[in-house]
C-alpha cells in the first residue's frame, strides 16, 4: 500500500499541538504585557496623586512680623550673648559641679533682670533647686489642656579653647553671629521662649489656656534631676495631661540634605531612638606573648565585634516612611515617582539610606563599638578582655530584642554580655494627624514659607523621656536655620548663631503662642 497518497495524520497532530503551543505562548504574553502596563499606570496614577503635604498658610509681612518687636535684632542678640556668660555646665554630683553651681544661681538672677514682666505675672517655681518651671495662667484652663514650652539651661564642657575663634563664654556678637556656648543648645531656645512672652507681656496678651515653660538644668546629663523632678512637679500638682510638649530637637537644614529636594526641610522629631551600652568580655588563659595559644581573648572578643558591625539589626522603615511621605512629595519628578511607590522600590531606597551613615541611622538600630579594653604590657597576652558597643535602638524594636540580636549574631559562648546599662526604650510616636501637628507646621511655614517641614526620628536623646506620661503630642524642634557642617558645632567648637536666625526664633514662639489660640 502507497502510504504516500494517505493522510499525514501524526502531521496533522503535531500542527495542532505547535499551534495550541503557540495560542498558549500568546495569551501569556498578552498577560504579561497587560500586566506591565496595568502597573505602569499604578505607578504613574501613584505618581500623580502625591501631592503635596504642606497646608497653605498666611505668609507675614515683615510689617507683620516686627510690629510687635520693643527690641531690634542687634539687642535681642546681645541678651543672649549675655546669657552665654554664664558657665552653666552640668556636671551632676562630681566634685567639678562645685565650682559651677553659682553659675546658675547668677543665671536665675539675670533672668529676673532681663524679663521683668515674665516674673511679674508668671508663677515661678524652683525645682532641685535649679531647674525653673514657670505657669502662665489660662482664662480658661479648666476646659483647656495647657501646654508646655520646654528647654534647657545647662551646657557642655567646652574642649580645645585655643581653637574656638571667641572664647566660648567671652558672649561675643561680631556684625554676623552670636557666639559661644549653649547659642545653638540650649541658651538660644530658652531665650527666645522668654523673649517672646515678655513682649506678648508687654501687648497685654492673655492666653485662654495655660502656658507652661519648663527649663532643666541637667539635661545633658539626662535630666535625671532637672527633668525627673518637674514631671514630679507636675503629678504632685495635677497638671496635665497637656495639649502637646514642644522641646528643643532638630534644626532646619539648607540643601542639599535630602536627594531630589532642593528646599530646607525643617525636621520636627515625633518620636526619639532609645539607647542602651552592652558591655562584652571574654575570659581565656593568658600567658607569655612568647607562647601563644590558638586563640585569645583579645582575638575571640575583636571576631565578635566584628560580627556586630556587619551584622546590624534590619532596618524598621515604619516611622521614616512619615519622612518620606512628606519630603518625597516636594521632590523632583524621578524621585517623587520612587517615593510615592515605596511598595515598590522601598528596598532600593534602604539600601540607598545605607550608604551614608546620617541617612541610615534613621532607618535602623546602630551599632558602635566606644570601648575596647585589654592588655596592658606587649609581651604579656592578656587573659580578659571587654568592649562597650553603644547602640541607639530604632523605634519598632526593644532593648531585648537587640540583646537577642547580640547572642544571635555573635554565637559563641565564650563571649558573656557582662553589663546592660544607661537603658532608654524607644521613645513613644506622636501623631502627625493631631491638631498640635498642624499648629506646628503651620507656624513653621509662617515664618520660614520656603522650607518642607517633615516629620522624623529623632536619633539622639533629649530629657523629654521623663515627659512621655504627660502627653500623647511631644516634638522636638528648634528653628535654628543651619548647614549640614554647622551641626559639629553642637557640642564642638565654635557654637554660634546668627543675628538673623536669633530673631527669626523669637518670632517663632511668639507666633506659636498666638496661633495656638485659633488652631487648637
Amino acid at each position: 500500500m502507497d502510504r504516500r497518497n494517505q493522510p499525514d495524520y501524526d502531521n496533522g497532530k503535531s500542527k495542532s499541538i505547535n499551534g495550541s503551543k503557540t495560542t498558549k505562548s500568546t495569551y501569556i504574553k498578552i498577560i504579561i504585557r497587560n500586566l506591565f502596563i496595568g502597573i505602569l499606570l499604578m505607578l504613574v496614577l501613584n505618581t500623580i496623586r502625591f501631592t503635596s503635604k504642606q497646608p497653605k498658610v498666611e505668609i507675614l509681612s515683615p510689617d507683620h512680623v516686627d510690629s510687635y518687636t520693643t527690641l531690634s535684632d542687634i539687642e535681642l542678640a546681645h541678651r543672649l550673648a549675655k546669657a552665654t556668660t554664664f558657665k552653666t555646665i552640668s556636671f551632676g554630683e562630681s566634685p567639678e559641679f562645685d565650682q559651677y553651681e553659682p553659675e546658675f544661681l547668677k543665671f536665675h538672677q539675670f533672668l529676673r533682670e532681663t524679663f521683668p514682666k515674665v516674673h511679674q505675672y508668671l508663677n515661678l517655681n524652683i525645682i532641685a533647686n535649679y531647674s525653673l518651671v514657670y505657669h502662665w495662667k489660662g482664662l480658661d484652663e479648666q476646659s483647656l489642656k495647657p501646654i508646655l514650652l520646654a528647654g534647657h539651661i545647662d551646657v557642655v564642657p567646652t574642649l580645645f579653647l585655643d581653637k574656638w575663634t571667641h572664647p566660648p563664654f567671652a558672649g561675643i556678637v561680631d556684625e554676623t553671629y552670636i557666639w559661644g556656648r549653649g547659642t545653638m543648645d540650649d541658651k538660644g531656645s530658652v531665650m527666645a521662649i522668654l523673649e517672646s512672652v515678655e513682649d506678648l507681656l508687654r501687648q497685654g496678651f492673655k492666653p485662654q489656656r495655660s502656658i507652661y515653660l519648663a527649663f532643666g538644668h541637667d539635661e545633658e546629663l539626662g535630666g535625671n534631676t532637672g527633668a525627673h523632678n518637674i514631671n514630679k512637679y507636675f503629678n504632685k500638682n495635677q497638671i496635665g495631661p497637656f495639649e502637646y510638649i514642644l522641646d528643643e530637637g532638630l534644626p532646619i537644614l539648607l540643601p542639599p540634605v535630602f536627594p531630589g529636594l532642593s528646599k530646607p526641610i525643617a525636621s520636627v522629631g515625633i518620636t526619639e531612638k532609645g539607647a542602651m551600652d552592652i558591655r562584652l568580655s571574654v575570659t581565656i588563659v593568658g600567658g607569655h606573648s612568647s607562647m601563644p595559644r590558638r586563640e585569645s581573648a583579645i582575638g575571640v572578643l575583636a571576631k565578635a565585634v566584628s560580627k556586630l558591625e556587619n551584622n546590624p539589626p534590619s532596618p524598621k522603615l515604619r516611622e521614616t516612611r512619615l519622612l518620606f511621605d512628606f519630603v518625597g512629595r516636594e521632590c523632583s519628578l524621578p524621585y517623587r515617582f520612587l517615593f510615592s511607590n515605596l511598595w515598590l522600590f522601598e528596598p532600593v531606597i534602604s539600601r540607598v539610606l545605607a550608604s551614608k551613615p546620617t541617612l541610615d541611622a534613621l532607618q535602623r538600630t546602630t551599632t558602635a563599638l566606644t570601648i575596647f579594653n585589654a592588655g596592658n604590657k606587649a609581651n604579656v597576652i592578656p587573659m580578659e578582655a571587654s568592649a562597650t558597643i553603644n547602640f541607639r535602638i530604632a523605634p519598632g524594636d526593644t532593648t531585648n530584642d537587640i540583646i537577642e540580636h547580640v547572642n544571635r549574631v555573635i554565637g559563641d559562648d565564650r563571649v558573656v554580655i557582662s553589663k546592660v546599662s544607661n537603658v532608654i526604650e524607644p521613645a513613644p510616636v506622636s501623631s502627625t494627624n493631631s491638631p498640635a501637628f498642624n499648629l506646628l507646621q503651620s507656624t513653621i511655614l509662617q515664618e520660614f514659607p520656603d522650607v518642607v517641614v517633615a516629620p522624623t526620628i529623632m536619633i539622639a536623646n533629649t530629657d523629654t523621656r521623663h515627659y512621655w506620661n504627660l502627653t500623647e503630642n511631644i516634638f522636638r524642634f528648634c528653628p535654628m536655620v543651619l548647614e549640614n557642617i554647622d551641626l559639629q558645632r553642637l557640642h564642638g567648637i565654635d557654637e554660634r548663631l546668627t543675628i538673623k536666625n536669633y530673631k527669626q526664633l523669637v518670632d517663632f514662639y511668639y507666633h506659636l503662642i498666638k496661633n495656638g489660640e485659633r488652631f487648637l
